[in-house]
């Protein structure tokens, strides 16, 4: 498909636009999950967490975490699960900017359109792959939360003492 074969449009399918909003707050959701994350395992307050991973983009959470973490001594096993929540959290949001930081736009004949990698425009994804890639998301968020409390981030957490509060 050219540019030249259509006007640009936002597409103002109710649908489509619902399937993006719900995927913007899930990914939101996730990003939040991460910087709580942060917060268990430096064993920071909810306030200190937050401020501290103020402005930090979604891609650095996961290096600030596994920084944290290996500072806890955790298992080899401990350190893979991790590394496999981490990398599922990056690819999910891989994805989720491709949907979301792309150009869109709806032909004359109403099919929705995105540009590609290439700059060229081609079908946009359905609403059900974007609402699969949510789902994939919320998943995601879920287990890193139980993951976080009770599971085995917790445990590894529980088997360190508290860090020592030094006063000045």
């Amino acid at each position: 498909m050219h540019d030249s074969m259509h006007q640009l449009t936002v597409p103002n399918r109710p649908e489509l636009l619902g399937a993006l909003g719900r995927l913007a707050i899930a990914h939101t959701h996730l990003e939040l999950i991460l910087r709580y994350c942060v917060k268990t395992i430096a064993k920071q307050s909810v306030e200190e967490a937050l401020d501290a991973t103020e402005g930090n983009r979604i891609s650095d959470l996961p290096i600030k975490i596994k920084q944290l973490f290996k500072e806890r001594k955790p298992t080899a096993l401990e350190k893979n699960s991790l590394d496999a929540l981490l990398g599922c959290a990056r690819r999910l949001s891989k994805k989720r900017n491709s949907y979301l930081h792309r150009e869109w736009s709806e032909t004359p004949e109403g099919q929705t359109v995105m540009k590609g990698e290439h700059y060229q425009w081609g079908p946009a994804p359905s609403d059900a792959e974007i609402e699969g890639v949510t789902s994939e998301i919320v998943a995601l968020g879920e287990r890193l939360n139980h993951e976080r409390r009770p599971g085995f981030i917790q445990e590894v957490m529980q088997r360190q003492p508290p860090n020592p509060q030094v006063t000045t």
